[in-house]
């Protein structure tokens, strides 16, 4: 049987087996869809490392304007004690200074005057206060629930006009030390303007610590008697 002569390759066919080998090992160049793919794979990556950064910084920021804010707020308040404690000293200094526009003989009056008002108003808050309790206890007598609602009706305003009475006996024993210590200011001088308060408004309210002119600033600014009043 004869045999195959092997065929010999001939130098075309090199060529070609090594253009292919070539293309086999060439890097496949990436299309621009392909880049951004890759891009945006990247992105997502890193999205969430981002995200923590930039929550991480938000959450620095805030400590840093609230410790900014507490810093701020601490020494607003050091300087209002300050400015408080200088406005205490100034006033008590000033009050040191200052003389009652009534000579002893008239402060003398005045002080039996006020004693007098004193023992009239706390005969008036124990009476008030009386049939406050009075109403209290009628609440288990009356059957009819018209009577039970006069009875709480009584009670409240009984006991609305006994605080008021209380406030009022703190102002006239506020004015008493002003006639016996001189404190916190003499009597018969305005705790805003330090001025002498006119005769008229105290034959009508002889413990008043203001006057018309201190009254009306406080209306003005829509304060309180305490806004005003120097501490005693």
């Amino acid at each position: 049987m004869p045999t195959k002569t092997p065929v010999k390759p001939t130098v075309k066919d090199e060529k070609s087996k090594a253009k292919s080998a070539k293309e086999e090992t060439r890097p496949v160049k990436s299309s621009g869809k392909d880049k951004e793919k890759e891009k945006s794979k990247v992105k997502e990556k890193d999205r969430p490392a981002k995200a923590a950064r930039e929550d991480s910084g938000s959450r620095a920021a805030l400590r840093a304007v609230r410790a900014e804010r507490e810093e701020s707020g601490t020494r607003a308040a050091a300087r209002a004690a300050r400015e408080e404690a200088s406005n205490r000293f100034a006033i008590k200094a000033v009050s040191a200074n200052l003389k009652s526009p009534f000579p002893a003989a008239e402060l003398a009056k005045w002080r039996q005057r006020l004693s007098q008002r004193r023992a009239e108003i706390s005969q008036d808050i124990g009476a008030l206060e009386k049939d406050a309790m009075e109403a209290e206890d009628g609440h288990t007598t009356p059957n009819h629930i018209a009577e039970r609602g006069s009875d709480a009706d009584l009670q409240e305003v009984s006991l609305g006009c006994a605080a008021d009475e209380k406030d009022l006996l703190w102002q006239i024993d506020r004015a008493l030390r002003k006639i016996d210590d001189h404190r916190p200011i003499p009597f018969g001088l305005c705790e805003h303007s330090h001025e002498a308060i006119p005769l008229k408004r105290l034959e009508v309210l002889p413990w008043t610590p203001l006057s018309i002119e201190g009254a009306t600033f406080m209306e003005d600014n829509r304060l309180t008697i305490e806004d005003l009043l120097i501490d005693d």
